[in-house]
């Protein structure tokens, strides 16, 4: 239901339908039942401003606008707020810290920094924030706002009750890159096994980014040539709907630890920690022993730039691994000084026949080990390959999760 827009003698305004986006209807539908919307406590900060402005020069600098625009919300939301570009020009905002009226002010604010920073200011009617009043199906109905009316309302207005953490929305999944791609993150949760004991230790997020419709896997050079904004919504969603899995497949029984992917990015980035570390956070209780941080994406990132990543996560977890996206061929050199505890890589398409397996993962544990003394091997294609991981020098590894079971002692050739 749509929110009431009268309050207090103000006049209702009449909503008109803002943008329609059915690839983001599973998103924007969350919000119908969280009570923000009924409370209208969502808003649209729109950017026709500087289109106008810019006129043909809008569409070659788009990517640098977003770029500055989901900075700015970022810093001013600080992990307490979440916002998705749902159309060329619009940006949707949700403050679940704030009321109604506060949160329009704030975006009112928002958008005066942004029209101040690209157009020099801009004229009252160009600070363009709606109130949405339904999402329903992926059509963004929205209505206008009365500026003097909300900053008189805000100085009034009582403090909201903070939601539970659960009951927060999750990042954004799927979101709209900055080249106008839809994307979806999918996460399916991998059994990680201590291959001494081969008990299992818990479970790794293992993440597949999409391109919708369609759902066309991203190849790695893809995911890398995304922009860093895009990289710190790739792994915040893939945190919050990796944590939501384990929740609802495992229930509240606590896992011993979990390995959580992190891209190098995000890490490297000011901006792009604060929200990781609160996802962080949120996710170590679900755990017994704490989270295993594994960094992605770190081939050809320098040694002492990759160390000072280490020591801002290290506080958050227990290990902190390196994760090569292959089996290594050879010494990985730069990883040598860096202090991490341990390094990842994917078995990818790895050798079936047991022989062929054990040369191959003895050859790229010998190079791993020669910069840590812990390896771990993900995606294992069977149990039986739990027992050979371990023979070629392995300290753990991971079933991939079509496979995914407990090894029975046969099996791991124990």
């Amino acid at each position: 239901m749509a929110s009431s827009l009268v309050a207090d003698g103000l006049e209702a305004r009449p909503s008109v339908e803002r943008f329609s986006t059915h690839e983001l209807g599973p998103t924007l539908e969350r919000f119908q039942t969280s009570g923000l919307l009924e409370e209208g406590r969502i808003n649209l900060i729109g950017l026709n401003a500087i289109a106008e402005r810019l006129g043909d020069r809008w569409e070659g600098r788009q990517e640098q606008i977003y770029h500055h625009v989901e900075r700015t919300l970022t810093r001013h939301l600080e992990g307490g707020g979440f916002f998705q570009r749902v159309s060329p020009t619009d940006y949707l905002v949700v403050q679940p810290g704030l009321g109604k009226f506060s949160a329009q002010v704030s975006c009112l604010l928002y958008l005066r920094e942004l029209l101040s920073h690209f157009l020099g200011g801009a004229a009252p009617e160009a600070a363009d924030v709606m109130e949405v009043t339904s999402l329903s199906g992926g059509r963004i109905f929205a209505a206008g706002i009365d500026p003097d009316y909300a900053a008189a309302a805000a100085r009034t207005e009582p403090p909201v009750l903070p939601l539970e953490p659960d009951e927060l929305p999750t990042p954004w999944n799927p979101f709209v890159a900055a080249d106008g791609r839809t994307l979806r993150v999918s996460c399916q949760l991998e059994p990680v096994f201590e291959l001494r004991t081969f008990a299992q230790i818990g479970f790794r997020i293992a993440r597949r980014v999409l391109l919708m419709p369609g759902e066309i896997e991203l190849s790695p050079q893809e995911l890398r040539n995304l922009t860093t904004a895009d990289i710190e919504k790739v792994d915040l969603a893939t945190i919050a709907r990796g944590v939501s899995r384990l929740r609802s497949e495992q229930g509240n029984a606590k896992q011993p630890t979990l390995f959580l992917p992190v891209s190098y990015t995000t890490l490297s980035s000011q901006r792009g920690r604060g929200p990781l570390i609160a996802r962080f956070k949120e996710a170590t209780r679900g755990v017994e022993k704490g989270l295993i941080c594994e960094i992605n994406d770190i081939e050809g990132v320098p040694g002492s730039a990759l160390a000072a990543a280490t020591v801002l996560i290290k506080p958050f977890c227990v290990i902190v691994v390196g994760k090569l996206r292959e089996a290594p061929g050879r010494s990985p050199e730069d990883l040598r000084g860096v202090r991490l505890q341990g390094v990842a890589f994917e078995a990818g398409m790895h050798p079936l026949d047991h022989g062929e397996f054990t040369a191959w993962a003895e050859r790229a544990v010998v190079n791993a080990r020669a910069v840590t003394r812990s390896v771990i091997i993900h995606g294992l294609s069977g149990p039986e390959f739990l027992g050979l991981a371990g023979l070629a020098g392995a300290s753990h590894a991971s079933l991939g999760a079509r496979r995914a079971q407990a090894p029975s002692l046969a099996a791991s050739g124990a």
